[in-house]
């Protein structure tokens, strides 16, 4: 009687073939479904405004740099198309209004993730610094808003404006 046997290695070369077989048509997309090309864009926005509080009023302007990257959900659960913003905000400086103190906007990138819309009103808060003799020092909060505008079929950031304020927290 002759007993064929068959090698470790054929036997799992079929096993992983099966098992990519069934993971790609488990996870893949609908054929009807045509990607976007991913798209990372990135623009200078000019910031102003004025952050409220003690020990002063602080003018802050500057350019804050907003990079997005459109992301995609290619898995069978086909989320809506969504972007991730990098808000940069570290060439943006302060004066305070009364002493002339030099200010900065903390926080170089503050990371945010929406769905993509044609526009969208997005916030974020940073510290503001005092520029001290022995450095830094964090006096409060900042909110930098932004209306960004974007390109619905490529996800790509087009434009977008933004103002600088006092933070409204709840008590």
């Amino acid at each position: 009687m002759k007993i064929r046997q068959l090698s470790v290695t054929s036997v799992v070369l079929s096993l992983f073939v099966g098992v990519m077989a069934g993971l790609a048509w488990w996870a893949g997309a609908p054929a009807s479904a045509a990607p976007i090309p991913i798209v990372t864009t990135t623009i200078l926005i000019p910031i102003s405004g004025t952050v409220t509080g003690q020990p002063e009023n602080v003018g802050f302007s500057g350019q804050a740099q907003v990079s997005s990257d459109l992301v995609q959900d290619a898995s069978r659960f086909q989320a809506p198309p969504a972007v991730f913003l990098t808000i940069d905000l570290s060439n943006v400086s302060g004066t305070g209004l009364s002493t002339g103190a030099k200010y900065v906007a903390g926080d170089k990138e503050s990371p945010v993730i929406r769905k993509l819309v044609s526009s969208d009103t997005v916030e974020v808060t940073f510290p503001v610094y005092r520029s001290t003799a022995t450095g830094m020092s964090a006096t409060r909060w900042g909110v930098a808003s932004f209306v960004l505008n974007f390109d619905l079929s490529t996800g790509a950031l087009t434009s977008g404006t933004g103002s600088i304020a006092t933070p409204s927290f709840p008590n």
